[in-house]
């Protein structure tokens, strides 16, 4: 009652705001238009917009201020540290609110996964909500840490901070009427919580019964027509400008004056060195002004369309009510940031890095370099080919040479051709298999790592066997990382003990750690428009065009079946 009655009071004028923004240039998401006035706030909310004294003022003239920028679809796990890091590093770049789906580690360390997440990210500065990861593992045959069923996501699902159910990338559950599956969507629905798409090149058939299963949003198209056919049915789509997958430039113009409000911008997936170097939505917003976008509109997209979308009704606008989450810069166009308010205080840098335990997640026994051997059984081989920008791959075949009956080398095209692989680390059941990929450029040296999604099993690539059977030996004995090994040495190593994904370790220790890792990379061939890790990630995810690579064989996403490496 007396928080209302302050707030009234102060709307009124009768006693002075806590916090009054001057003479600001507000973004008004309502009637997209600019309008200079005062912002005045008490403790957490916007009480009025007009001319107003406060006990604090900040003078805003020839300043901006816009709403706070919510990341629509963000793993934290991809920026390889804590919810709590990565609280302080997006709120410098205008980030107030982010919808997170943690899907990562809940492949790693289930339910125990989505209680840290949970727990870890209400010390940071941001809001944090979740979205309970609806494809544990990805698909019903992928090997990984645990599975969970709509039971398990029960006992989560009444939490303030949780706001739905994550992804829904296995579309052929959701079609094929899969019990599971429909049992997490009715959970949710029974909440009148949102349920988060993800639905590459599905046919309209397809599309129509994916919506019918209440699945709102899409943050996996790839081109124009895609996204207006999706926002011509009613979804919300997502404009993604990741680290290894940006899809913006390709989709803005699907986004006009009649439909924009139907697009939200999100992450999905962004190495730290990115949100350092680029930022976060603030790179979002930049990028689709700079591509002709309509400034106004690109704050509304990043604020108040996903509030919107994600029925926080708080927050995303600059009016009476409203959550005092805002940003003030200057140059509408350049977004150059001057302060971040988050609950109605100036953020100033309190960064916190609490110290996190967790327990051993890679569960394998050493490996020999024979596991990397093939025998020929024909003349030619499927290749992965990867796409520079893209999550996307095809499907090649290249000729072979033999040696001993084993396969020698593919023989190249026109690009490096190295060997790839995927070994289980959850429960020590020696799956594996082996391939090859085209399109990174690796020479002389081997790549391993426990992020491989959405199993997150142990994924290597290299261009003999000896370096990938050190590189493979070496996550092991590290419990979880990323390492680059070459003429049998290791040469560098990032340490990820939380799952095998991330670290607690400042950022400015992981970036020097990526830092001169990406540089060792570069030196042994990867090229400068292929993110390494990131990419080598997402060779294990068998729900993302087209062939893929898990540690029971290559998986076609086309024929939505495995295929053998040299079924041509």
């Amino acid at each position: 009652m007396e928080k209302i009655k302050n707030n009234i009071n102060a709307a009124m004028a009768r006693t002075k705001a806590a916090l009054v923004l001057k003479n600001a240039s507000i973004i008004n998401v309502f009637t997209q238009k600019i309008e200079i006035n005062d912002i005045a706030i008490n403790k957490y909310t916007i009480i009025g917009i007009g001319k107003y004294d406060g006990i604090c003022e900040i003078d805003c003239s020839e300043l901006f201020v816009a709403p706070g920028f919510i990341d629509a679809h963000v793993h934290i796990e991809s920026s390889m540290v804590t919810p709590e890091i990565f609280s302080n590093l997006v709120i410098k770049r205008g980030v107030t609110s982010i919808i997170a789906d943690p899907h990562e580690i809940a492949n790693v360390l289930g339910e125990e996964g989505i209680e840290f997440m949970l727990q870890n990210s209400a010390k940071g500065t941001i809001d944090t909500f979740i979205m309970l990861p609806s494809c544990v593992p990805a698909l019903e045959f992928e090997d990984n840490g645990a599975v969970l069923k709509a039971d398990v996501l029960s006992r989560f699902i009444d939490n303030q901070k949780v706001l739905g159910l994550g992804e829904v990338m296995d579309v052929n559950a959701v079609t094929a009427c899969n019990e599971s599956m429909l049992q997490k969507i009715l959970m949710t629905c029974k909440s009148h919580k949102n349920i988060d798409g993800h639905c590459p090149k599905v046919s309209i058939s397809e599309l129509n019964a994916y919506l019918c299963a209440g699945i709102c949003t899409d943050h996996e198209c790839s081109d124009v027509d895609e996204a207006l056919e999706k926002v011509r049915l009613g979804m919300h789509v997502l404009l993604r400008e990741g680290s290894a997958a940006r899809n913006l430039i390709d989709l803005l113009p699907a986004v006009d004056d009649k439909n924009y409000n139907r697009f939200l911008f999100c992450t999905d997936d962004r190495h730290i060195e990115n949100i350092m170097d680029e930022g976060s939505i603030d790179n979002c917003i930049r990028i689709a002004i700079r591509e002709g976008l309509d400034p106004i509109k690109a704050y509304t997209i990043a604020s108040y369309n996903a509030a919107n979308c994600y029925n926080l009704r708080d927050r995303g606008a600059i009016a009476p009510g409203f959550k005092a989450d805002l940003v003030i810069f200057k140059d509408i166009n350049k977004l150059i940031i001057k302060d971040v308010i988050k609950n109605g205080e100036i953020y100033r840098n309190k960064e916190t890095y609490s110290k996190v335990t967790s327990k051993k997640s890679v569960k394998l026994d050493f490996i020999k370099k024979d596991l990397f051997h093939i025998e020929a059984k024909g003349k030619e081989v499927n290749v992965i080919k990867v796409k520079p920008g893209s999550l996307e791959t095809t499907k090649e075949k290249r000729k072979i040479s033999v040696e001993n009956r084993l396969i020698k080398k593919v023989v190249q095209a026109e690009e490096v051709i190295n060997k790839i692989a995927v070994i289980e680390r959850h429960k020590n059941t020696e799956k594996h298999s082996v391939g090859f990929i085209e399109g990174l450029g690796l020479r002389g040296a081997a790549i391993a790592q426990t992020i491989a999604h959405d199993s997150h099993n142990i994924i290597v690539i290299g261009d003999n066997d000896k370096d990938m059977e050190i590189a493979v030996n070496s996550i092991i004995s590290k419990d979880g990382g990323i390492v680059i090994v070459s003429n049998g040495k290791l040469l560098d190593f990032l340490s990820l003990p939380i799952g095998g994904l991330m670290t607690c370790e400042s950022p400015e220790i992981v970036i020097d750690k990526i830092s001169k890792l990406n540089l060792l990379a570069r030196k042994y061939g990867v090229k400068n428009e292929v993110d390494p890790f990131l990419t080598l990630a997402f060779m294990a995810l068998p729900v993302i065009p087209y062939l893929k690579i898990t540690d029971r064989g290559l998986f076609d996403s086309s024929s939505y079946s495995f295929i053998d490496l040299f079924e041509i």
